[in-house]
């Protein structure tokens, strides 16, 4: 509880300090509201001399409608309120005195622009696509994208990004991507993050954010970069809210629902979100591992593997806030986001081992593997945002718990076989125990100060605490009773404090916009492993920096650069050295002895026409951090998969892309990407080189058809990839949609099928020195999905999705 406490009485120290530049400087003020009484946002003031109204100053209104003029020159002025939707207005004459005191404007109302209205009403539809100077941004809402998928499936959808179903994310060909929601990390295992987003409805998504080369506001983890998803908030004045409802097939049922609800006035948003997602699945993997003794080149004897596993998703997550204005400048948050489920699997698998040279069938076995896996997942987070002015001088504090606690029950049966088809030795028997109880406390600051001659100076500091405990138990048949395996039972706890501070300065001239950072990390790390009697203990130091810069050719035409530094700590799970076991002749383990892996990556990118994007990307990573296989030294038909430091990676990438708008009723997205990895990987006779070019393409195309109709056609390619000691061949999908607009657009039916012609398989191969693995994975990826949305009440306003400090952590559990 020490460090808890320092991190309040840092906050309570800085925020005092802070509040001290929060004096009255004679400020102008008011609010601008509609015939309604409501508060019109974000509308142009602009300051004026009386005597012969030249222009002082011009600002925007808040979310709320207010607007603050700040250290004015005493005189006698006016203010002129322009917007496009309402009538120019015109305040009174005032006088500005260089007495302490402000002058308060009161509600100035607008009225309605009738000629305006009367004309046209435009709908701007954001891009499905926009460039900005950190981050590539994908606004996924009003594409049928977002209906009928969850979020492992809408990931796979994106240019670009790539998830598998064990939570392992890459972007353009680099693995060890992270993954924040609504910016913060998702403290989980790589199993744990692909239940997340499995339950996760793409319905509620908003947005996804790719941060190649983040800047040093963002945590320094994530060697590949980030990825945001922005989840959907209320943004409208009084009661509001939506409703949606999917159902459908796959190999079984899918069923969907979510629950929106938001009241909103000036001083006060509250909001709830529920959701509720049903799957029933069925996946299809086949295995074959050849099995080479002494290392050498032909192999001794293989096995093959078939298996059928029959998931059942359960989920239930919900989100639920307060934002509280204390006043015009000072905002206090309160959230809670929640989940619960449960992932329960019955796996049918065989296993036939043959030896090589004849083919001749030796044993076989038949395993029914049961296991029901449960989570309970709870983020508590209070913020507060102070703005010292309408110039963008902020301070913003999070305060954040996360509590996530999962169990998997597992069963393993096995029956063995001779090639006779008469029993092999007894039948086997595996049962596990296997929970995982993580706790985190992130503090974190964000101060932002603008400075003389256009400068903005951006620093904050994050303090973490991580607590993950594992205590996994086994046991094995023995005589007719269950009896512990010490040898893979284990209790482990992992402690990870990090320290770190941020500064970045950004400043923009006429054609060059230019921003510069650096990012200092101290980390402290403490395993136990209670099993063994063991420990180990580390603690370093690291500056990250990043740099951008953006130079404007014209108003259509820009080049930009950027650069960073980073880190892929390994994740806790992957530290963890017990052994959970997939089938009797394959399990995966941890390796406490994991170091960090750092990379350097280097971007250029050139936007052509306002809506070309042509990128040029370069990374280099040292330590890398990847999967190995091998045979278990005790059973040679044992396979097991440990992380391990296999060596260095280089990666070189060109990508485009290209929306079109090709007549008025279609419109078109295109993204293709070239890239190369290259591995070189030290073995004990030598250096493995390891090298493959990928090609991906994607494609997504909307047509406008009368009478509110549309149809989407959208697909994707990659011609396979290089990972590591794996080999990824080629794979794809094609998928469509249908949507119509009801209730005067307030509602909208829509059906969206998935992997149409079934290609979306993976076939893989993975290759060591003692053991080879060639295998294909068939997922449930063919669905047919029918969704309704509705949504009721309330005027439309604006209002930023928020954030918390403990994101950055959150997927590395």
């Amino acid at each position: 509880m020490r460090h808890i406490q320092h991190y309040i009485v840092s906050f309570l120290f800085i925020c005092t300090t802070f509040n001290c530049y929060a004096q009255k400087t004679n400020p102008i003020k008011g609010q601008i509201v509609g015939e309604d009484k409501r508060a019109i946002p974000y509308v142009s003031i602009s300051l004026h001399n009386a005597k012969d109204s030249t222009l002082s100053n011009t600002i925007l209104s808040d979310s709320l409608g207010h607007f603050t003029f700040a250290n004015e020159k005493a005189g006698r002025y006016f203010v002129k309120i322009k917007n496009i939707t309402h009538q120019e207005t015109f305040s009174p004459h005032f006088s500005l005195t260089e007495q302490l005191g402000e002058i308060n404007l009161g509600q100035i109302t607008l009225l309605p622009n009738n000629t305006y209205l009367a004309e046209v009403l435009v709908q701007r539809k954001k891009q499905f696509i926009e460039q900005q100077q950190d981050k590539l941004v994908f606004n996924v809402e009003n594409s049928m994208l977002a209906d009928g998928n969850n979020g492992l499936e809408l990931l796979n959808k994106i240019p670009g990004i790539a998830v598998d179903d064990n939570g392992v994310l890459s972007m353009k060909g680099k693995s060890g991507a992270t993954l924040m929601i609504n910016g913060k990390m998702t403290y989980l295992s790589g199993d744990q993050l692909a239940n997340l987003l499995r339950s996760t409805s793409s319905n509620d998504i908003n947005k996804i954010e790719v941060m190649s080369n983040p800047s040093a506001k963002q945590d320094a983890a994530g060697s590949a970069g980030i990825i945001n998803i922005v989840l959907k908030k209320g943004i409208k004045q009084g009661w509001n809210g939506a409703i949606s409802l999917n159902g459908g097939l796959g190999r079984g049922t899918h069923l969907g629902g979510s629950l929106n609800l938001n009241y909103r006035t000036e001083k006060l948003n509250v909001f709830g979100i529920y959701n509720q997602y049903h799957q029933n699945l069925e996946y299809f993997n086949s295995l074959t591992r050849y099995f080479y003794p002494d290392q050498h080149n032909v192999p001794e004897s293989y096995s093959q593997q078939e298996n059928n596993i029959r998931p059942k998703l359960r989920s239930n997550n919900f989100r639920a806030g307060i934002d509280y204005n204390i006043d015009s400048k000072q905002t206090l948050g309160l959230l809670i986001n929640g989940g619960f489920g449960k992932y329960p699997k019955y796996e049918p698998t065989t296993n036939s081992f043959r030896n090589f040279g004849d083919n001749q069938l030796v044993w076989s076995s038949a395993t029914i593997t049961e296991g029901k896996e449960r989570w309970r997942d709870m983020l508590y987070n209070v913020n507060y945002t102070i703005k010292f002015n309408e110039k963008g001088h902020e301070l913003k504090i999070d305060l954040d718990l996360v509590d996530h606690y999962s169990k998997m029950d597992q069963q393993l049966n096995t029956n063995y076989t001779k090639a006779d088809g008469t029993p092999l030795n007894q039948p086997s028997s595996r049962r596990g125990d296997i929970p995982s109880d993580n706790k985190v406390y992130v503090a974190k600051l964000d101060y932002i100060l603008p400075l003389a001659q256009g400068y903005k100076l951006e620093t904050g500091w994050k303090a973490s605490h991580v607590r993950t405990e594992n205590d996994l138990h086994y046991d094995t048949l023995q005589k007719d009773q269950y009896v512990p395996d010490p040898t893979t039972s284990n209790h482990f706890i992992y402690k990870e404090t990090i320290q770190a501070g941020y500064i970045n300065l950004s400043k923009s001239w006429h054609k060059i916009s230019a921003q510069v950072g650096v990012r200092g990390e101290h980390t402290h790390t403490l395993g136990n492993q209670i099993t063994l009697h063991e420990q180990f203990e580390k603690s370093y130091f690291k500056l990250f920096p990043s740099a951008f810069l953006t130079y404007t050719l014209n108003k259509k035409n820009k080049l930009q650069t950027s650069y960073s530094y980073r880190v892929q700590r390994p994740s806790f799970w992957d530290l963890n050295p017990f052994r959970v076991y997939t089938d009797p002749f394959s399990y995966s383990e941890g390796n406490a002895q994991l170091n960090p892996a750092y990379e350097h990556s280097l971007e250029f990118g050139y936007t052509l026409a306002s809506k070309y994007i042509l990128t040029l990307n370069y990374a280099k990573r040292t330590n890398v951090v990847n999967e190995i296989i091998g045979t278990d030294p005790t059973n040679p038909y044992i396979t097991y998969e440990r992380p391990e430091n296999i060596g260095s990676f280089r990666n070189y990438g060109l990508s485009i892309i290209a929306p079109s708008q090709l007549t008025a009723w279609w419109s078109a997205t295109h993204f293709a990407n070239y890239y190369r990895n290259e591995y070189n990987i030290p073995q004990e006779d030598g250096l493995i080189s390891r090298k493959g070019n990928t090609l991906t393409l994607n494609s997504q195309n909307t047509f406008k058809l009368p009478k509110d109709w549309s149809i989407e056609l959208g697909g994707n390619y990659v011609s396979g990839l290089t990972i590591g000691l794996s080999q990824i061949k080629s794979y794809g999908q094609i998928y469509t949609g249908i949507q119509k607009n009801i209730l005067n657009k307030r509602a909208s039916v829509k059906l969206v099928v998935n992997d149409i012609l079934r290609t979306n398989n993976r076939r893989y191969e993975t290759v060591s020195s003692t053991i080879r693995l060639v295998g294909k994975s068939n997922p449930d990826s063919r669905t047919a999905i029918l969704s309704f949305n509705y949504r009721f009440g309330g005027v439309s306003d604006s209002n930023s999705q928020r954030s918390t400090g403990s994101e950055e952590i959150k997927n590395r559990l």
